[in-house]
């Protein structure tokens, strides 16, 4: 019995043909979305959060399961970055935090970004090759106004430049820290990944992300992205998933 699914795509839509079964269930980012017997053609519309879809067929005595990822109808991406992009993961180099700490990063140029990884120094450029290769599980998000996006890299430049300016006074200031008492405004004393992309964007194109609770997460970081209107959604790996609200 041929269990092949077809599945080929438009500009708004996939089309998906299951294998002949007794029913087949398809799901979109892991949520049902539709059950159908026989197999006809059917069509589902693709939004900016659509990701992967799940065919599953239901024979007399097993079930075939396959995944479709959506990148994989998509166009290859090369060199799509641009200055002011937003890297956001939910997965960790510490494989226990991952879906809770996560990690952020600032696209500076198009192959490099300016973070804070934990450690000394606090403050980094370092290539998009490697973040992905570390944070495989991310989102990328754009904003829409590329200017906004030019200012806050710029920002973080200079900043990234009055950093080690400060490191060769041997002033370790901003140290990388978590403290809760911190406040997001203050450059100097602390630092974290997602600190620093709030940090460039209020002060280097006057663009404020909203702040939920003590300190401001990767968690808050994607959450306010990912239904922003000024932004739009570039990538996104299926498995980015927080677990908290932090």
């Amino acid at each position: 019995m041929d269990r092949e699914v077809s599945v080929w795509k438009s500009d708004s839509e996939l089309f998906i043909k299951p294998a002949p079964a007794n029913y087949t269930k398809i799901y979109e980012n892991y949520q049902w979305k539709n059950s159908l017997v026989g197999s006809n053609v059917i069509s589902l519309p693709i939004n900016n959060r659509t990701t992967v879809f799940t065919v599953v067929s239901f024979y007399d005595q097993f079930i075939v399961r396959k995944d479709f990822n959506l990148q994989d109808f998509l166009p290859e991406r090369t060199s799509d970055y641009q200055p002011g992009d937003i890297l956001v993961a939910s997965d960790n180099i510490k494989e226990e935090l991952s879906g809770y700490m996560g990690h952020s990063a600032l696209v500076v140029d198009n192959e490099n970004v300016i973070e804070a990884t934990g450690g000394h120094p606090a403050i980094v450029k370092d290539t998009i090759r490697q973040f992905k290769q570390k944070h495989p599980i991310h989102a990328q998000l754009r904003p829409k106004n590329k200017d906004v996006g030019q200012k806050a890299a710029e920002f973080a430049i200079e900043y990234l430049s009055k950093y080690k300016e400060n490191l060769s006074k041997d002033l370790k200031k901003p140290v990388f820290s978590f403290q809760l008492s911190q406040e997001l405004e203050d450059l100097w004393e602390y630092t974290y990944c997602s600190k620093l992309i709030w940090a460039c964007y209020h002060y280097g194109a006057g663009y404020t992300f909203k702040n939920d609770h003590l300190w401001f997460s990767p968690e808050d970081l994607y959450n306010q992205l990912i239904d922003n209107k000024d932004f739009e959604l570039v990538y996104q790996h299926p498995d980015v998933k927080f677990l908290l609200n932090t």
